[in-house]
């Protein structure tokens, strides 16, 4: 048998192939494969059975193991050539995939090239918070770099609630707030929006809009967030500039006196101001999108709407008067006019109401008011003359015909200055007529006057005179005369009395201090008489002692003089003596009436204290009337007190400088005291409290007070007791 020898060539074959970590990482090698074709199915060729180790020539080759084989290398061949065709197929898909990875990569290229070019904000923000992209127009506005925004979440932060360093250009006062936003939309995934201001790389504040919203995958779970900032500044200040003067607009719409709303073409109200809500009772929140129809307070009021269908339609302004409505008889003249909006459609009627149901009540009762005035001006016991700027007589009241003896048909058209001005004042007049026309300006107007007036009888008497003036097309005088005749003669009556009753209560009051006045005068006269033998007895000795002899007639002339003293006073007390102002010392006044009551003082155990000031400055006034105030006021405490057993008898006499130059004197006794219901009628004329008093001694003593422009009051003493004061201006410096 002739041995086969196998004749096969080694050859050696390429195949591509994709591993699974490469397919993974979507990254594609090439991987050869060697096939020998010289050792395939070598066994079989060398006829080596399977499993039994014997030589393939012991067996020998049958045609049957030839085909065998063959066909088995056919197979193997066939099988190679699919595998071949696998490769080739997936290294042409490998190629599309990278061609298709590849214009994903140059398109994702272009969409971050357009995003850091992009004029806005742009930036990603991961599921946790941190910063991993930020467009370049964000760092060229605030000046930060890209690391610095993408650096990690825990990059500088120091507490759970700061934000990610690209947020750190936020104004200070905002980063609480932004930071509660911001992080509560990445806990809930919903994102966030805000308005806050940014430090911009210029130094300064712009503010800007953010919003976020998530971006999620199939599941729904949150990837990251897409965001983006836009500088709403200019947006922001214009908006601030419409809402101001939008706020302008409507406070001056509010403070218009009259009503003012707005309407849409089909009657609802789109705004009214305050004024409307007042008059019709209806608040905004009550009509605003209504209309009339929709609130009982207006849906009588048909006059308000007359013309409001009309104006939309015609574009015209109209004005109509409105009548009575459910609010009561209003008249009223109503403006009203079409609003347009920017491309010249009217969207709105606005009305303006001016309220003139005052204009036509007044006309409706001028006549009546005139009617009035003439029966009251009539009526006045005051003369009411009116005059024109030319002196002329325009109105002459009944009163005025009484007081100066002119008609009214004789007086008017005369001039002022030749009916009641006496002749030596008619030149002043005339010269005060032409300065007031000419300036405005005028002595005599607006106050009360007391000036001499002429009767047509030729007759001169008082009068009081007030003039006003108005300026209607030319000035108008009114001028208010009063006769004083009647109140001048019964001023001089009163005045007579009143120094009568002086004069009887000075003389009441001496008669109570007969007994002291007589032992004030019985101690200088024993004291005269004492030293009169004391004198003559140094004289009539053998050697005159002239120097005790001296001594003695020095004291006889002291006592001497202050008998006379004493006896001044008294007769100034007792005589009729003429009111004189005058500066004087109030302390002296006072030390001259306690010397005069000491003897009172001793006789019923009162003690007196004293605390005068001896800076207290000069007053105006009488010194014999203020002594007789003072005078009452101390009889009155030491009446006071006589009946006094359980506690010390005590008078205290203070004086004191207030703040308003005014000095006052006090007088603080512990009498019985006063009831404090009964104290602001002390001063009354004719009210006491006394068993056989008058009322007369405290109205006198306010009467004198008041007239040197002074107050006296009384009130309850503490703990007992009464206080007595009064007040007066200090004299002016000459």
């Amino acid at each position: 048998m002739t041995r086969l020898k196998s004749k096969s060539k080694k050859k050696t074959r390429t195949v591509i192939g994709r591993s699974d970590a490469t397919r993974q990482r979507g990254r594609y090698s090439k991987k050869k494969i060697v096939v020998d074709d010289r050792h395939v199915d070598s066994s079989k060729l060398s006829g080596i059975r399977q499993g039994q180790g014997e030589p393939w020539d012991q067996g020998g080759l049958t045609p049957e193991r030839i085909r065998s084989v063959k066909k088995n290398i056919m197979a193997q061949r066939r099988a190679q050539r699919r595998r071949m065709d696998e490769v080739r197929t997936a290294s042409e898909a490998l190629s599309h995939e990278i061609e298709q990875y590849k214009q994903v990569l140059d398109r994702s290229r272009l969409h971050l090239e357009v995003l850091h070019k992009l004029p806005a904000v742009a930036w990603t923000v991961t599921r946790h918070g941190s910063c991993d992209f930020v467009n370049q127009f964000y760092l060229d506005a605030t000046g930060l770099s890209a690391d610095y925004c993408t650096a990690p979440l825990k990059t500088g932060r120091k507490t759970p609630s700061d934000l990610p360093p690209f947020l750190s250009v936020l104004h200070p006062d905002h980063q609480e707030r932004v930071s509660q936003i911001f992080w509560d939309g990445v806990r809930s995934g919903g994102g966030w929006t805000f308005e806050a201001p940014f430090l911009h790389a210029d130094g300064s504040y712009h503010w800007h809009f953010d919003r976020a919203v998530p971006v999620r995958d199939a599941q729904g779970k949150v990837l990251r967030f897409v965001g983006s900032s836009s500088d709403i500044q200019e947006l922001r200040s214009e908006r601030d500039s419409l809402v101001d003067r939008e706020r302008r607009l409507l406070a001056i719409i509010d403070g218009s006196p009259n009503p003012i709303f707005l309407k849409d073409p089909d009657g609802r109200f789109l705004l009214v101001n305050r004024e409307f809500e007042r008059i019709t009772g209806v608040s905004r929140d009550q009509i605003i999108g209504k209309t009339e129809d929709g609130l009982s307070r207006l849906r009588e009021a048909g006059a308000l709407r007359t013309n409001d269908r009309e104006v939309p339609l015609s574009g015209e302004v109209m004005l109509e008067e409105l009548a009575t409505t459910d609010m009561g008889t209003r008249w009223g003249a109503v403006q009203k006019f079409p609003i347009v909006d920017g491309d010249g459609r009217i969207y709105a009627t606005a009305h303006f109401t001016t309220d003139v149901t005052a204009h036509k009540r007044t006309e409706e009762h001028l006549r009546l008011a005139e009617d009035q005035t003439r029966s009251i001006l009539d009526s006045s016991l005051d003369a009411v003359i009116t005059i024109d700027a030319r002196d002329t007589i325009t109105g002459w009241s009944k009163s005025a015909e009484d007081i100066f003896g002119w008609s009214c048909e004789e007086a008017v058209g005369k001039r002022i200055v030749d009916t009641i001005i006496p002749m030596q004042y008619r030149e002043a007049h005339s010269r005060g007529c032409e300065h007031f026309l000419a300036t405005g300006e005028g002595p005599i107007l607006n106050r009360r006057i007391e000036i001499t007036a002429l009767h047509r009888a030729g007759h001169e008497f008082p009068v009081e005179l007030t003039v006003t003036a108005i300026r209607l097309e030319s000035w108008h005088f009114t001028a208010f005369v009063r006769d004083l005749t009647d109140k001048r003669r019964v001023e001089e009556a009163l005045r007579g009395a009143r120094e009568e009753l002086t004069r009887v209560n000075r003389l009441t009051a001496m008669g109570q201090l007969s007994a002291s006045i007589a032992h004030e005068i019985n101690q200088p006269l024993t004291a005269i008489a004492a030293n009169s033998d004391t004198c003559l007895h140094w004289l009539s000795t053998e050697e005159p002692d002239l120097t005790k002899a001296r001594a003695a007639a020095q004291r006889l002339a002291k006592d001497a003089r202050r008998a006379s003293e004493i006896i001044t006073r008294i007769k100034a007390l007792m005589n009729k003596t003429p009111v004189e102002k005058a500066p004087l010392d109030i302390m002296d006044a006072i030390r001259d009436v306690m010397k005069l009551t000491q003897g009172e003082f001793r006789k019923h155990r009162i003690t007196t204290l004293a605390d005068l000031h001896e800076l207290v400055p000069r007053i105006n006034g009488d010194r014999v009337q203020l002594e007789q105030v003072i005078l009452n006021l101390v009889l009155n405490s030491i009446e006071s007190m006589m009946l006094v057993e359980d506690r010390p008898r005590t008078l205290s006499i203070r004086s004191r400088v207030l703040d308003d130059r005014m000095v006052e004197i006090s007088f603080h006794d512990t009498g019985v005291g006063l009831d404090s219901t009964v104290a602001d009628r002390l001063f009354d004329a004719f009210f006491t409290t006394k068993h056989n008093g008058t009322g007369m001694g405290l109205a006198i003593c306010r009467s004198i007070i008041e007239a040197h422009d002074g107050q006296i009051s009384a009130t309850p003493g503490a703990p007992f007791g009464a206080v007595f004061q009064f007040s007066l201006p200090v004299a002016d410096r000459p």
